[in-house]
């Protein structure tokens, strides 16, 4: 009672403390005008009136534009609209790629980069009455042949080269559909005489008493020595030497113990303070616990910053397994794109995917090669799920100090950006880098086998000196995505022992339900056998030779294509993670299904359409990935049984029924005891197999655990 009383008390006591910063929003109706022709660098377009317009934020191919290159934006609002305040920054949270700012003609400034939140002050630029706020959003294309693909220029990751975008990978249409636009909030915030420029907040919860250390910046606001626009209090006499800060911890998710500090703090500049917190609540993974998460809030006066956090350590062992508070986890992940344009991605859509994930089993996230909105990450943190952050380097860039730099910078950004986030562990900056793609020289005549090796080594130890919290990893291998069953071997291939503890993609491309298919292609290509038809399908991503190569094609009609396709990739997946699943903590440490849905209407390697209509590879998944899965494994002329067990309670004097049906015979049903350590896997027995077999398993104790089935067939010798 009195750590609730407690709550509530700092809780009222924070929500009348501070005032500032105070916002307003520009979201809504802006006009634009489409550049098709190019202008020089001092070009400015003026806009006059009737011109047409756009809700923001929009990815402008959701607003129904197909375009590359320059869109310029304008809007006006009434600066008597504003919050009461001393200072004025102008915010984004998001443009794609390249942005230049104006405000009443007057310049304010430039962006490159599509994921990073910016500001800037425009105190002195705003004018009493109406104010024209103009943007210039250039999201360009990389230049074809010279550039695309493989000397990149652009730090987009998947939204201008993938394999899972608009034309394909290889193709000259695969930067079609453009994602440029102010696809974020647009904001105004108005300050009094201090801001805090940036908030890192580290946990440390590997001794007796969880602690946190506090990095921020602070910044004391210069009144501008010229405005028409006067709602000012007085002139700042600058920061004291000593101002006191107020720092209160309150779980933000649960009730709890809330903590409130006081300290001194001297002048201008970076700051770090460090507080113990005594019986604070860990963060958990959703199949772990509950991811405990609290608000830390620091106020100087009447200007404050807050952000949310969880109390938790994520390491790595020397055998690549991971321990999350000190505790082994095997990681069950999945690869994601939630969209090709981020702005259609809500709270309510992000929620969506990630309790389907959390139906599935899915502890874990990989971001492949590219930034989600931050609303992503927060309900990440809220649900418990663990997030691999890739960076936005997807195969191969131009060999460039000024492109290191460039690279280096933005990733920072993203350090910075999502710092805070429980949810993230690792940051991964380049996915199959030409110097570790030995298949590119199949596809490209000027492939170099050392191509941006200097780049990632470059990139690794800047980020690594700049982020001693968070797990760092150089690459994200091809050892590391064994494509058996797709672009090479056969799926079976994967009950060898795995090349690498770390799988980061395995599966197999499948076509959405016919419902689905009829919103991609029209009736006139449903059928894919003339070569029209083939290149409408080629642009969405089915790729005919690696289809063809595993057994899928046209053979009667088209319901009996899908249903070949959606059951080859659901085999592939359930395979795969029960032979990756069985090697647990011995082979394998973490697996991650590639991929989680359709990020654009397409058809590919989704176990989700981009409708968010499951697959069969999607309860496949579910399946191979429950916390107690029963396995048999066919080894030549016999079954090994494997029993595993994610949970953290062992499985005692359990009963493993195993049928055994042939085609001539009656059924012959075994029996054994099961007993599996916590988080565990045992191999319980082997069975000779002397004929093609159907087998049932059954795991029981008081009531079923885990059911599993297979049709194993025996080839018989030639005489």
């Amino acid at each position: 009672m009195k750590s609730i009383l407690l709550f509530f008390v700092s809780l009222t006591l924070w929500l009348h403390a501070a005032d500032y910063p105070k916002v307003i929003s520009l979201d809504g109706v802006w006009s634009y005008h489409i550049q098709y022709q190019p202008y020089g660098q001092n070009y400015t377009y003026r806009f006059k009136g009737g011109e047409p317009q756009m809700a923001l934020p929009a990815n402008w191919y959701k607003a129904g534009i197909n375009h590359a290159g320059v869109i310029w934006f304008e809007r006006q609002f009434d600066s008597q609209s504003l919050p009461k305040g001393k200072h004025y920054f102008l915010t984004f949270k998001g443009v794609d790629y390249i942005c230049d700012i104006w405000l009443n003609g007057e310049y304010i400034g430039s962006h490159k980069g599509y994921f990073q939140p910016f500001s800037f002050e425009i105190t002195k630029f705003l004018k009493k009455g109406e104010n024209h706020l103009t943007v210039r959003v250039n999201s360009p294309l990389e230049n074809y042949p010279e550039n695309y693909s493989l000397h990149k220029t652009l730090l987009r990751g998947i939204f201008s080269h993938h394999d899972t975008r608009p034309g394909g990978a290889w193709s000259p249409e695969g930067q079609d559909r453009n994602s440029g636009g102010i696809w974020n909030s647009v904001l105004i915030e108005a300050y009094d005489d201090l801001r805090f420029n940036q908030l890192k907040i580290t946990p440390d919860v590997t001794s007796n008493m969880p602690a946190i250390t506090v990095d921020f910046s602070l910044q004391q606001l210069e009144k501008p020595q010229s405005t028409s626009f006067s709602i000012f209090g007085e002139i700042p006499m600058g920061l004291s030497n000593s101002q006191s800060l107020i720092c209160d911890i309150v779980p933000a998710n649960f009730e709890g113990q809330s903590y409130h500090f006081e300290r001194t703090i001297e002048g201008e500049g970076p700051h770090q303070l460090h507080f113990n917190l005594p019986d604070a609540q860990l963060w958990q993974t959703h199949d772990r616990g509950f991811p405990h998460l609290y608000t830390v809030r620091l106020t100087i006066g009447d200007t404050s910053i807050e952000r949310r956090i969880g109390l938790r350590s994520i390491t790595m062992d020397r055998n690549e397994i991971f321990l999350l508070n000190g505790q082994p986890l095997y990681l069950k992940g999945t690869n994601y794109i939630s969209s090709q344009y981020m702005s259609e991605m809500d709270i309510e859509a992000f929620r969506h995917d990630l309790e389907l994930m959390k139906a599935a089993h899915i502890n874990t996230i990989r971001i492949h090669a590219h930034i989600e909105p931050e609303r992503f990450y927060a309900l990440c943190d809220e649900m418990g799920f663990l997030v691999w952050q890739d960076y936005n380097l997807q195969w191969g860039y131009i060999e460039s100090p000024a492109f290191v730099k460039e690279a280096i910078k933005q990733a920072k950004d993203m350090v910075d950006f999502l710092y805070n986030h429980p949810s993230i562990f690792l940051w991964c900056m380049h996915n199959e880098p030409p110097w570790d793609s030995s298949w590119m020289k199949w596809k490209y005549p000027d492939y170099n086998p050392n191509q941006n090796r200097l780049l990632d080594d470059q990139l690794f130890n800047a980020v690594s000196r700049y982020d001693r919290y968070h797990l760092i990893k150089k690459v994200s291998s091809n050892l590391e995505h064994p494509w058996y069953g797709w672009y090479s071997g056969h799926y079976t291939d994967f009950a060898k022992p795995s090349k690498a503890p770390i799988i980061t993609e395995f599966g197999a491309q499948a076509l959405p339900d016919l419902s689905s298919l009829v919103r991609i292609v029209s009736a006139d290509y449903l059928i894919p056998k003339s070569k029209k038809a083939k290149k409408v399908w080629s642009y969405h991503n089915f790729q005919f030779d690696w289809n063809e190569k595993n057994g899928i094609r046209f053979r009667k009609d088209i319901k009996t294509m899908i249903h070949d396709s959606q059951q080859y990739q659901a085999r592939v997946i359930k395979f795969a993670a029960e032979m990756l699943r069985i090697q647990k903590y011995q082979g394998t440490t973490a697996i991650f299904q590639f991929f989680f849905n359709e990020g654009w209407p397409s058809m590919n390697w989704g176990i989700v359409d981009y409708w968010r209509h499951p697959k069969p590879g999607y309860f496949a998944l579910q399946s191979a990935y429950a916390p107690i899965i029963t396995v048999a494994k066919q080894v030549h002329n016999r079954i090994e049984l494997y029993v595993v067990n994610d949970t953290t309670e062992p499985i005692k004097e359990a009963q493993l029924q195993v049928i055994l049906s042939g085609s001539d015979r009656s059924p012959i049903t075994k029996e054994f005891n099961v007993n599996v350590p916590a988080d565990g896997v045992i191999k319980v027995a082997t069975l000779p197999l002397k004929e093609s077999a159907k087998v049932e398993l059954k795991l029981q104790k008081e009531t079923t655990l885990a059911t599993n089935r297979y049709r194993f067939i025996v080839k018989k010798e030639a005489k």
